[in-house]
């Protein structure tokens, strides 16, 4: 029973992989230069899928040819699984740093992720499997480095992309690309549960492996296909070449002048107030790039844009709070007047920048 659920599961997938893989490459992605890296990315994840596809079907051959060696089937999985840990780290990278993917360096990491693998299975061919074992060992040690690094270079990438998000958006627009980070992690449950499933190998193992993957692979190919939509709202952000970042040196006398000018132009118009603010926006008011805005309010407040702007729009809660505005207004108005997109961004806003939440805030207030 446990055999033919899980031949039934791996045909399933294997359809599945075919299926999702061939959209990835043929649905039209618009042809805006700005989406050239999500084009690479979609394409990268297009033989991924394949790929996957494809070793399905050699083990469905190769298991019905003949009984297969447990080590071959061990060190096939871990191999499957160094080209899906490489693949899928590479086309999530992309997405959150168009200028990350090369030719150059997706040929040689292909070449450094698949040469050990060949190796393996030429010394396990040539010692007539004797050292089967330990061929194996070795080649999941191997896969366990290479996910090591994986993980360094995506979360290295992923910091770079949030101090970007906040240093343009006034609030958490990040989180439209927070299933980039799920799904990088997601992966790797998936590549530790590939690894056991190889060291471990038993038809429950494979049957709850094989569902998991099938459920991980159609909500991720939704989400990407999908990302068009969401790209629109950061392109600009993202297909920057400048990173602005907090400073170390103290400001020029121009951003020093511009600060003037930002802080004057956010008092007189109340610029914070509306909810989503870009610091695209702001460089619009004042005839300048955002890159010139963001760097001018990391030199002399020493802080990003976000922070800054949030910063203004808890001044301004406070000053409607003593005034009384709550005595006739609900909180949630309060939150909407001042710019805030949601409670939970204003009281982490709020707590940041007085040391005490909302609530407490206003326990601590005289009565009157």
């Amino acid at each position: 029973m446990l055999s033919q659920l899980n031949e039934i599961l791996t045909l399933v997938l294997t359809g599945l992989t075919l299926g999702l893989g061939l959209c990835y490459i043929f649905i039209k992605v618009p042809a805006r230069e700005g989406l050239h890296g999500y084009r690479m990315a979609r394409s990268v994840m297009g033989v991924t899928y394949l790929v996957f596809f494809m070793a399905l079907v050699g083990e469905t051959v190769c298991k019905r040819g003949g009984d297969m060696p447990l080590a071959v089937q061990q060190m096939l999985m871990i191999t499957i699984g160094i080209l899906q840990a490489f693949l899928f780290t590479y086309a999530l990278t992309t997405l959150t740093d168009v200028h990350f993917f090369s030719w150059r360096r997706f040929v040689r990491e292909t070449a450094t992720v698949l040469l050990p693998a060949v190796a393996a299975f030429a010394v396990f061919a040539l010692l007539g499997g004797t050292r089967g074992r330990l061929i194996f060992l070795l080649l999941a040690l191997f896969y366990l480095c290479k996910m090591v690094e994986y993980i360094i270079l995506f979360c290295r990438r992923y910091r770079s992309y949030e101090r970007r998000m906040d240093n343009y958006f006034s609030d958490g627009e990040r989180k439209r690309l927070y299933w980039v980070k799920r799904s990088f992690f997601t992966a790797l449950a998936v590549g530790v549960m590939a690894l056991l499933c190889a060291l471990y190998p038993s038809g429950l193992t494979n049957m709850l492996f094989t569902s998991v993957v099938i459920v991980y692979y159609s909500v991720f190919a939704i989400r990407f296909i999908n990302y068009v939509y969401t790209f629109e709202r950061i392109e600009t952000m993202l297909t920057d070449n400048v990173v602005a970042d907090t400073v170390e040196a103290g400001p020029t006398e121009a951003e020093q002048q511009l600060m003037d000018r930002l802080t004057t132009l956010m008092a007189e118009q109340q610029l914070f107030s509306k909810a989503d603010l870009t610091a695209e926006e702001v460089a619009v008011k004042v005839g300048m790039s955002y890159r010139t805005v963001s760097a001018a309010i990391n030199s002399c407040r020493g802080t990003n844009f976000k922070s800054w702007v949030n910063a203004l729009r808890v001044e301004k809660a406070i000053t409607l709070i003593d005034s009384g505005y709550l005595d006739k207004q609900t909180i949630d108005a309060l939150i909407n007047s001042v710019g805030f997109s949601s409670r939970s961004n204003f009281y982490r806003a709020f707590k940041a920048c007085t040391g005490k939440s909302p609530s407490d805030y206003l326990s601590q207030m005289p009565a009157d």
